[in-house]
């Protein structure tokens, strides 16, 4: 939309994506450069920038370690807050430190706590962001989630014994778009992982950023 406009990514730190396979972070930088993006990778912003993130205003804020950063808007690509203060006692003591939910193996609730207080809600699921698990927090494994919250449901309403158990993935995986036709992904596979093309991250994600499965599933234009 704008192919003029300069892009800065500050990141304090020193390797881009260092969980991935060395040969996706070396085409992602080769794409990165390819495109004019700069990198300022083992620094970091030594304030906030005065401008609010995602709100086009002009500013100026010093780097930790290499001189100063102007840009016209910024945003935050870090962090993740959960809302979990809403739920009650009962639910509310099966939360971690972090505010995340801890879960059983088939993503029920799992309230029980060091001293054994507290119990597993057969009927209550934690899914996506909120999930205590042993993983990052992407949207892909919140569909696959949904996947088992799901099968577990419709077994209950059936009077069956729920049976879907979530397991993590040992490697992890991605699709991270560069603009309708760039980017780069990973996904395991029996060998190790599996570096995609940019081709492929075009045709699964980059078109419309894998909306148009959604839109298909709700039946919405």
């Amino acid at each position: 939309m704008w192919p003029g406009k300069h892009v800065s990514v500050v990141d304090p730190a020193e390797r881009l994506m260092p969980a991935f396979a060395p040969e996706m972070r070396e085409e992602l930088r080769r794409q990165l450069d390819a495109l004019g993006v700069e990198l300022r990778l083992g620094t970091a912003l030594a304030r906030e920038p005065s401008a609010a993130p995602g709100r086009a205003r002009a500013f100026t804020v010093p780097t930790v370690a290499s001189g100063e950063l102007a840009a016209d808007i910024w945003f935050r690509c870090h962090g993740v807050s959960v809302g979990g203060g809403h739920l009650g006692a009962e639910l509310a003591a099966a939360r971690t430190p972090q505010g995340l939910v801890r879960v059983t193996d088939m993503l029920n609730v799992d309230a029980r706590g060091g001293g054994g207080q507290g119990r597993v809600h057969r009927h209550v699921y934690a899914l996506g962001d909120l999930a205590a698990l042993a993983e990052s927090k992407m949207a892909a494994h919140a569909v696959r989630h949904a996947a088992v919250v799901a099968a577990n449901i419709l077994a209950q309403v059936r009077g069956e014994e729920p049976a879907s158990v979530y397991r993590p993935s040992p490697t992890p995986s991605i699709l991270l778009p560069l603009g309708p036709h760039g980017g780069v992904g990973q996904m395991p596979s029996p060998d190790g992982p599996s570096v995609l093309t940019a081709e492929t991250v075009s045709r699964y994600k980059g078109a419309d950023l894998g909306t148009g499965r959604f839109v298909e599933l709700f039946g919405t234009d």
